[in-house]
């Protein structure tokens, strides 16, 4: 911020010969739509201070302005004229009374941390985390996510989606279409027991940037788990031909009521999705692309009602390798990101299991 001072009339002695001092408002000739302030020193020295109207002289009074014009009287006595008039544009931010409002800091106490860059203010403390940057502000809750994502600033570029990420969701059957030597009811999901989860990092570059919206490619890598829980009481065993979805029996081949009786495959992938964010408005994103998956293994656990022993049984099930599909999500301000996965092949192998391919749907919580 620069403080415009035009200095009119001779100013002389202005420091040593103060004999009156009067303060009005006024309307000058070269200034007569402008608020001015005239401070009169004796009958030959006159200040003249303007602003555009009242609230812009209010801010004189942040100001120092005797060490001001102090220093004025030092370039006054430096110049060897006997009249001098004088416009200059001085940096007036050197003469502030309470300077902390303008320099670039970095303070941490008991309240927390608190970050000053330019016009870009970072406050970090057990609520979370709150970044105001040109009178935007983006906050997060500590209950799951910065809001906007990764801090985001309106001043900068990257994708909100950038950084680690943590998602959790529910798994359900995309399609399951009918299979010959495999009946539906076996192998059917609990709806809120089959639960998605994923740990990842996400990279990001910038392609077009504009006011109200702007354009990234994010690429992920991240490792996932299916965790597929049965409805009833069944497990999936693999013979030299197929998997079945057998009802869990102890030794008398009576069923036995299982607490848990789920698979579960995790995996390897990597995504290319490209972003729209919107610094600006209710939703902060949105993002689709593709993604593609390697199998690292697959197991089953089985928990009986009433017990605490798990067993586990290791094999791949006739599971494919791999898994590819279509990814999106969208972000809301103030609230988590949501997320959705399509996998375009089947779960299981031709002709070796049932005909299905994953849906997983829930939020993004980092």
């Amino acid at each position: 911020m620069k403080l415009k001072l035009y200095i009119a009339g001779i100013l002389l002695f202005f420091a040593m010969n103060v004999n009156a001092g009067e303060l009005r408002n006024a309307h000058s000739g070269y200034a007569s739509e402008k608020d001015s302030i005239i401070v009169t020193f004796g009958d030959r020295t006159r200040l003249i201070i303007y602003g555009e109207n009242r609230k812009e002289l209010d801010k004189i009074m942040q100001y120092d302005l005797n060490t001001l014009l102090k220093d004025l009287k030092i370039k006054l006595d430096s110049s060897s004229a006997d009249t001098t008039y004088l416009r200059e544009e001085i940096n007036g931010n050197k003469y502030l009374k309470d300077k902390t409002n303008d320099e670039d800091y970095v303070r941490i106490g008991l309240r927390g941390i608190h970050i000053k860059d330019g016009d870009t203010e970072v406050r970090i403390n057990a609520k979370g985390v709150e970044v105001n940057s040109d009178g935007d502000t983006v906050t997060t809750d500590s209950n799951y996510r910065r809001t906007g994502k990764r801090f985001y600033r309106s001043g900068g570029g990257s994708s909100p989606r950038k950084g680690f990420n943590i998602a959790l969701g529910l798994n359900t059957y995309g399609t399951n279409e009918a299979t010959a030597g495999f009946i539906k009811d076996k192998y059917d999901l609990k709806p809120f027991g089959s639960r998605y989860i994923s740990l990842g990092y996400i990279a990001s570059t910038t392609i077009a940037r504009g006011k109200n919206a702007r354009l990234h490619l994010d690429f992920g890598v991240d490792f996932s788990w299916y965790n597929l829980m049965f409805d009833g009481n069944n497990t999936i065993t693999k013979d030299s031909l197929k998997v079945d979805f057998p009802l869990v029996t102890n030794e008398n081949r009576e069923e036995v009521e299982m607490k848990k009786s789920k698979l579960v495959v995790p995996y390897v992938n990597i995504s290319f999705m490209p972003t729209l964010s919107f610094p600006r408005s209710f939703i902060s994103y949105i993002s689709a692309g593709v993604y593609g998956g390697y199998r690292l293994g697959s197991y089953t656990k089985l928990r009986r009602e009433g017990s605490k022993d798990v067993d586990h049984v290791r094999q791949n099930f006739y599971i494919e390798d791999l898994r590819y599909g279509f990814a999106a999500e969208l972000g809301i301000r103030n609230f988590p990101d949501f997320f959705v996965n399509y996998d375009f092949n089947n779960l299981y192998v031709a002709e070796k299991g049932p005909s299905v391919r994953m849906l997983s749907f829930g939020v993004r919580l980092f």
